[in-house]
């Protein structure tokens, strides 16, 4: 009778997880902090699936030191759970010495040994969204198949909390990002302008307060007779290249903005004293790319200009940028 109440009392707060929350860190959170609660394990983690490489990384880890696998990444079908995650099915493995699925790289890294594993997919429909997985029975002995079957109740809970989030995260983006290019939009800048304003509070990390940035704006040049004589729809193409060339230049957590017609913002975040450096090598980028061309026309070039400083100056460095495009502009011209 009381491991029924124990039972219900987690669907119950579970249930509520779904209902509480559209954030996945919040979402990971709740969730493995029942696990921790009602399972008995030596260690437990989240492992979450990145779409663009097909590859498995730990977000949530608990009874290991969590450094020590924060660059692990396991392909599909590496391991229980990549395998897990290739045949989208439950694995229960009582002994892992006796399983050749199992990899021991996890162990290599973290000094830990592994004897038994629970892991269970997180799907819904036909999307992974990641698996969780349950190392060791802390009291010895083994999992039961009635665990087995509440840690994918879980799983099941958790995807469809997922899957909710990853619409309002797709509704967020798309309201955040130009239609056009793709690209961060006015409304995404004034949300980074507010944060770099805020004021700064006695709990704020000293690495805050020393974090810098380089600005680059960029304008197309005569983007009119480009539209005039070429049509809007060749315009388009030309802004949406310009956007691809600098992608190309930038980071995975670097920010490119369409502000305009025909400007572009890029905001580059970096140590305050690597901020010069990587202004110069910016600038030397600006003017390999400011001037191509367009299979079958037109001629293109654009404008620039560049700033560093600190990232709490945010708004000042975009006009110190702004006005050294306009001043690249008008030496164009003369």
């Amino acid at each position: 009778m009381e491991e029924l109440f124990r039972i219900k009392k987690l669907y119950s707060s579970i249930g509520k997880i779904i209902t509480s929350s559209l954030e996945f860190p919040a979402i990971q959170d709740a969730i493995m902090e029942e696990v921790r609660l009602f399972f008995d394990a030596e260690n437990w983690s989240l492992m979450r699936l990145d779409s663009n490489t097909n590859e498995l990384y730990f977000v949530i880890v608990k009874g290991i030191d969590a450094r020590t696998v924060e660059n692990i990444r396991l392909g599909r079908g590496e391991g229980i759970a990549g395998t897990v995650a290739k045949t989208k099915k439950s694995i229960f493995v009582p002994d892992t010495s006796k399983d050749r699925r199992f990899c021991d790289r996890v162990d290599r890294a973290t000094g830990f040994k592994t004897r038994s594993i629970l892991a269970v997919p997180i799907i819904f429909g036909d999307i992974l969204y990641g698996v969780i997985e349950l190392v060791n029975r802390g009291s010895g002995g083994l999992f039961t198949e009635m665990e087995h079957l509440i840690l994918q109740t879980i799983a099941d809970y958790a995807a469809i909390a997922f899957a909710n989030a990853a619409l309002y995260e797709q509704a967020l983006e798309r309201s955040l990002s130009d239609p056009l290019t793709g690209l961060l939009n006015h409304a995404r800048l004034e949300q980074v302008l507010a944060e770099a304003e805020k004021p700064a509070s006695p709990r704020r990390r000293r690495r805050d307060d020393e974090s810098g940035a380089v600005v680059v704006m960029v304008d197309v040049d005569d983007f009119k007779s480009i539209n005039d004589g070429y049509g809007h729809p060749r315009g388009d193409e030309v802004l949406k290249e310009i956007s691809r060339k600098l992608k190309s230049r930038l980071r995975y957590n670097d920010m490119l903005f369409r502000i305009g017609g025909d400007e572009f913002l890029a905001i580059i975040p970096s140590s305050l004293d690597q901020a010069e450096k990587i202004e110069k090598r910016f600038e030397r980028e600006m003017k390999k790319l400011s001037h191509f061309s367009m299979e079958g026309g037109p001629e293109v070039r654009f404008s620039y200009g560049t700033s560093a400083g600190p990232f709490q100056k945010i708004r000042g460095l975009i006009q110190k940028a702004d006005d050294g495009m306009y001043r690249h502009k008008g030496a164009a011209k003369s």
